[in-house]
């Protein structure tokens, strides 16, 4: 089923901006306690919900097996994941909105130092993808459980919104806890990441993607291309489709890829709408 439309990223930028204000309504006495199908902590001062690593890490803590806490983040996510695949990546997840307002600079980077570009295309960097899964299983999973260490202690995305807004609205009373140093470390590293990698976070360390990435298997929305045939009589071979996916993506030769975070470039771009959305 096509379905294009010229104003799929402005749709897409109202989602993540409603999103973010949804979840940033404690202020307001909003506290509902649900989990988020995106990444955001619930450190935060003005956090509505919980985190999905929190409550998975938190369920293994002191090598026990909470079964309850363990299934509810997975349950909720599989469900956004069977019905539409990482597009909570593309279209709710606060930091896939700050990634989106740094997109542009990543872009002049490349176009401006070829040093960078190049490393962007390094043969090594699919493989660099299944960093996600690694930091999902080892440190989200197994750490917690072995070693009782959290991922969340040091994860640079609680401390962008949970660790730096509590710095600035509780001045004076912020006491670092043993992990700082080391959070504050991997937070400027993540910041020169989503600054150099266009979706970098995405693409190779975010665990929340890693458990909704196999989803795009079996979706039912998802991006399709027109029948093989007509494809290849019909596509320009302008790679404009490639060139714009904020995920560096082969989309000519995709098929429901675990990259996908289901944006819409790519279908707004083709000259020919050899590309859409698909339901089924």
């Amino acid at each position: 089923m096509k379905n294009k439309s010229p104003k799929v990223q402005l749709k897409r930028l109202i989602s993540q901006l409603l999103i973010f204000i949804s979840a940033n309504l404690r202020p307001l006495g909003v506290k509902t306690g649900f989990c988020y199908p995106f990444f955001y902590c619930n450190a935060c001062p003005a956090a509505t919900s919980a985190c999905p690593l929190r409550s998975i890490e938190q369920s293994l803590y002191h090598s026990s097996f909470k079964w309850k806490l363990f299934f509810y983040p997975f349950l909720i996510l599989g469900f956004f994941g069977s019905t539409s695949g990482r597009a909570v990546c593309g279209w709710a997840c606060p930091i896939g909105l700050l990634q989106r307002a740094t997109s542009k600079i990543v872009r002049r980077l490349h176009k401006k130092y070829s040093f960078f570009k190049k490393l962007a295309n390094h043969p090594i960097e699919p493989y660099m993808r299944y960093m996600k899964y690694i930091v999902l299983i080892t440190l989200v999973m197994l750490t917690p459980f072995l070693i009782d260490f959290m991922f969340t202690d040091i994860c640079p995305v609680g401390f962008l919104t949970g660790t730096i807004p509590t710095v600035i609205i509780f001045p004076g009373k912020f006491v670092p806890n043993v992990f700082f140093t080391a959070a504050l470390i991997i937070f400027i590293l993540f910041i020169i990441l989503i600054f150099t990698v266009e979706r970098g976070w995405c693409r190779y360390f975010c665990p929340i993607g890693a458990i909704l990435a196999p989803f795009n298997k079996i979706s039912y929305l998802h991006v399709a291309r027109v029948p093989q045939e007509i494809f290849d009589k019909e596509c320009l071979h302008c790679n404009a489709c490639s060139d714009i996916c904020p995920m560096g993506i082969d989309v000519p030769n995709m098929t429901r890829s675990p990259e996908c975070i289901l944006c819409g470039k790519c279908i707004e771009v083709c000259p020919k709408d050899l590309i859409h959305f698909e339901r089924g």
